[in-house]
């Protein structure tokens, strides 16, 4: 008994050591988009492409008169964990366990940020995210029917986003170009104190948001 009870206070030490001045230093991963992988347009893969020839845009607008126009493509969250040793006084590894989104896309190729829903989900798989200064990747796979889109901006206009999106300048970082998406986002991280969750939704584009 004498040996439990000197155990206790030990384990209560322990705990108090490993723990953060503050818990809620767990909720400051940071997040932006990264990129865009394997984007296809009505079956047409647009990665090494800078425009459609006409055989393709005539492709999309008769795929698009018979009622239906699918887009795929991974895009790929950065996540970056703060809690390093460096910003603050612990390394705390956390673990995202879930985040639901909304994308958006702006529709507009002038200043004018025009955001258009098109997409919902939920990502349900533990990733890991270590707090040794590292970016860590998140695949969202996006699929949606673009027909509401195109009936709003336009086909020219639409062709022009997905390239932008996802076509050979897919990975420039500005306004043009990954700057045309919106991620909006309320994430779950798994902490060794439970589940916490971030207090509002993340509008998550071009630059680190926390």
């Amino acid at each position: 008994m004498r040996y439990l009870r000197l155990l206790a206070p030990a384990a209560v030490l322990l705990l108090v050591a490993c723990s953060p001045t503050d818990p809620l230093t767990l909720l400051r991963c940071r997040f932006r988009i990264d990129g865009t992988e394997d984007f296809h347009l009505t079956g047409i893969a647009l990665d090494n492409l800078e425009e459609l020839n006409v055989t393709q845009v005539t492709e999309v607008l008769t795929i698009w008169a018979s009622g239906s126009c699918p887009v795929d493509f991974t895009l790929n969250i950065g996540i970056y964990n703060p809690n390093d040793g460096i910003t603050g006084p612990d390394i705390i590894p956390a673990t995202l366990s879930d985040i639901a989104w909304d994308l958006f896309l702006d529709g507009d190729s002038g200043d004018a940020f025009d955001t258009t829903w098109v997409a919902s989900g939920n990502f349900a798989q533990p990733l890991e995210i270590p707090g040794s200064g590292e970016t860590v990747i998140l695949p969202l796979e996006i699929a949606f029917d673009a027909v509401p889109l195109l009936g709003e901006i336009g086909a020219l206009n639409f062709i022009d986003l997905a390239l932008a999106i996802g076509g050979i300048d897919s990975h420039l970082r500005d306004s043009d170009h990954l700057g045309r998406m919106l991620v909006q986002a309320v994430p779950t991280v798994t902490t060794p104190f439970g589940d916490m969750s971030y207090s509002g939704t993340l509008n998550i584009g071009l630059d680190w948001i926390d």
